[in-house]
């Protein structure tokens, strides 16, 4: 009898146990938007080595999370824009030609494409809150703007046509979900993105060039659960 009811309870914690590991299992899609802000090398504004003279631009992200009290996995996909600092780029061919002649530029914007994968670390939920890292590994694919530059006395000086690439992107990320209900809450992040495409140039001396595009990310954004609790 003591055997009966010794598997008895084995088999009731066993039970318990299952349901709780499926409580605190959730599987998540989010959304968000925000803003990405160039980092080293691509933020640079005057003519050094890979100045990408790139500026904050505006992002917007989806992503799919999977994960239990502490481990869990994730994936995304992300879209920037990154601005062309027009201005910084006419003053240093101001300088470099010492006022010779009116210079004039114009460029579109740098644009990227990310779609990541990797595992997520977190601490267990307390108030509804949750803080978790992401470690994220992918592709990127980069576009680099059209740029042209005049000059009143020259003519065009410099040239380079849009052209697109892509490469591996490492990213890692901070992110606090705050659960408004059991369903839907709201959520914050901080990410750091590397990656270095080769863009093609015609004109240069290799006829291609690298670019470290490295950036900061913060995005807002709201966050469903898709696994929620039957009553």
């Amino acid at each position: 009898m003591r055997k009966v009811f010794a598997i008895l309870a084995l088999l009731v914690l066993m039970a318990a146990t299952c349901q709780a590991q499926q409580k605190i299992r959730k599987s998540v899609f989010g959304a968000n938007a925000g803003v990405s802000i160039p980092l080293g090398e691509f933020a640079l504004k005057t003519f050094t080595y890979d100045a990408g003279f790139a500026a904050p631009g505006p992002n917007l992200g989806a992503e799919y999370l999977y994960y239990g009290k502490i481990f869990g996995f994730s994936s995304s996909i992300g879209y920037a824009s990154f601005f062309f600092n027009e201005k910084a780029y006419q003053s240093e061919y101001d300088r470099t030609l010492g006022g010779y002649g009116i210079n004039d530029v114009s460029a579109g914007n740098y644009q990227m494409i990310k779609f990541l994968a990797g595992f997520t670390l977190k601490i267990p939920e307390i108030k509804h809150t949750e803080v978790m890292l992401l470690f994220h590994l992918g592709y990127a694919a980069c576009i680099h703007p059209d740029l042209r530059v005049t000059n009143s006395e020259y003519g065009v000086i410099n040239s380079i046509a849009k052209t697109n690439n892509g490469n591996l992107v490492a990213d890692a990320g901070l992110k606090i979900n705050y659960w408004l209900t059991e369903r839907y809450g709201v959520s914050i992040k901080g990410s750091v993105s590397t990656t270095e495409p080769s863009f093609s140039d015609p004109a240069g001396p290799n006829g291609y060039f690298d670019m470290l595009m490295n950036h900061a990310s913060v995005n807002v954004g709201f966050i469903m659960n898709l696994k929620i609790s039957s009553l």
